[in-house]
């Protein structure tokens, strides 16, 4: 049985849905590496943040002042914690820009860009003046 994929009328189609789903996995894959590795960073920051804290606890010698130090303690895990969630929207935002444009390649695939299509149209209306 031939394949669709042979069949000329449904060769451009089936290739532009082939280039589809191949930007919409390589978009995919790029957002949970860069999730992966913001995770990353963050555990390996709070592991610090816990072990640092742990020393500020057990090296202070009044206990009226636990609560200071462990309140100064958490200051870089809150710092962290913060700068995760900014990356995270960034990461977020460039993950729905990738797909966007990934969705989109179909599109200028199969139709060319009304601005393109105008922008011959003008060059071919446009008068040629000879070089003097």
């Amino acid at each position: 049985m031939p394949s669709h994929s042979n069949r000329p009328p449904m060769r451009s189609p089936f290739d532009t849905q082939v280039h589809f789903l191949t930007e919409l996995a390589r978009a995919g894959v790029d957002a949970l590496r860069r999730l992966s590795e913001l995770n990353l960073q963050l555990a390996r920051q709070l592991n610090d943040d816990a072990l640092n804290a742990t020393r500020a606890l057990v090296s202070c010698s009044d206990p009226f002042h636990l609560a200071l130090v462990a309140a100064r303690a958490a200051e870089p895990a809150i710092g962290h914690w913060r700068s995760y969630q900014q990356q995270l929207g960034g990461v977020l935002s460039g993950a729905g820009l990738d797909l966007a444009r990934g969705a989109a390649a179909p599109q200028r695939l199969l139709h060319p860009s009304a601005a393109r299509a105008a922008g011959r149209a003008d060059s071919r209306q446009a008068p040629h003046h000879p070089s003097e």
